[in-house]
């Protein structure tokens, strides 16, 4: 239409120039990302605000512990708005190791509280600036 013809060729050839880096840029902009954190999805059982207690504050020890040694960043339960009870719990740590460790030794984990976990990578590419 505009005289402009974009083959399969000359676009592979345009990707070839641009070069290889490790540092992943989003759009034109020449910040690299912010932060790749790992997310700690759990799923809970039904009946977690009934089960949860007798391994609650080791749970919440461990996360605290890790806050501390500044592994996790955060956490928390997850469920549907304004719900009464939660239906999992998401956890956000600084690498893919401390993730891992956390879900191994879980109270939550190790009794049955939790029914599934995941790990995600997450690339961090807008945040609120300090």
């Amino acid at each position: 239409m505009f005289g402009l013809a974009l083959t399969r060729s000359s676009l592979v050839s345009f990707l070839a120039s641009q070069g290889s880096s490790t540092t992943r840029y989003f759009s034109r902009s020449t910040q690299p990302l912010a932060a790749t954190n790992y997310l700690l999805k759990y799923e809970y059982i039904p009946d977690v605000l009934e089960k949860r207690g007798p391994y609650r504050e080791a749970h919440i020890g461990l996360a605290k512990k890790m806050i501390e040694e500044n592994k996790c960043l955060s956490g928390g339960p997850t469920g549907e708005p304004n719900m009464e009870v939660p239906t999992g719990a998401l956890f956000v740590f600084t690498d893919l190791e401390s993730a891992k460790h956390y879900a191994e030794n879980d109270p939550y984990v190790e009794n049955g509280i939790v029914t599934n976990y995941s790990i995600q990578e997450w690339n961090v590419v807008v945040q609120k600036e300090n």
